[in-house]
């Protein structure tokens, strides 16, 4: 299933009507036109125009959306959705995969302009970047439990912590059972939630 955001302000009209989905896929499309509404109602989308007027405007409602849909799902409903984007606003591409990469939510970004493509992975990579600088020890050592791994010094230089924080922040993650031991193999940790 996906649920797609479609920035009509910024692609245009006639983009939208390019747009592929199911009857079970959720459009929620971002106009204040009134023609949009028009096909939006033709195609079973939901159109969303009662935020304000102004610069950047529906890429805040856009994110509040995304922000609130991801927050409804359950971790399991959550693994079974993708979220696209349809935009050429890098601005408004940053927000949208930052908050998609926060809960790990598998995300696609689709652009309508064929020059904005190459910019694709300088931005993506800008964003692990800032990402991996912004997390919490925590949420550093839990990203990178995906497969079993033991908690040794290796591990912790490649997630660039400090002893302390890296010791901190097991204790905590064990504590909250976040991680837990392999019950085979006791020096392995692995996610438990």
């Amino acid at each position: 299933m996906k649920i797609v955001f479609v920035d009509v302000e910024n692609i245009g009209l006639a983009e939208l009507g390019k747009i592929k989905a199911s009857i079970v896929d959720k459009v929620f499309v971002f106009s204040r036109m009134n023609n949009v509404r028009d096909i939006c109602e033709k195609k079973s989308y939901l159109c969303l125009s009662n935020y304000p007027k102004g610069s950047n405007q529906a890429d805040f409602y856009i994110i509040a959306y995304l922000s609130l849909s991801i927050a409804l799902l359950s971790k399991s409903e959550l693994k079974t959705i993708t979220f696209e984007l349809f935009s050429n606003d890098e601005s408004l591409i940053s927000a949208f995969q930052f908050q998609c990469a926060q809960l790990e939510a598998q995300h696609r970004i689709n652009r309508t302009k064929k020059d904005k493509v190459k910019k694709e992975s300088k931005v993506k990579t800008t964003l692990v970047i800032t990402k991996l600088m912004t997390q919490s020890p925590e949420a550093k050592i839990y990203a990178a439990l995906r497969s079993p791994q033991a908690l040794d010094e290796n591990f912790r230089n490649q997630l660039k912590l400090s002893k302390s924080n890296f010791n901190k922040a097991i204790n905590e993650l064990s504590k909250t059972n976040r991680i837990t031991r392999l019950k085979d193999n006791k020096k392995k940790w692995v996610r438990s939630i």
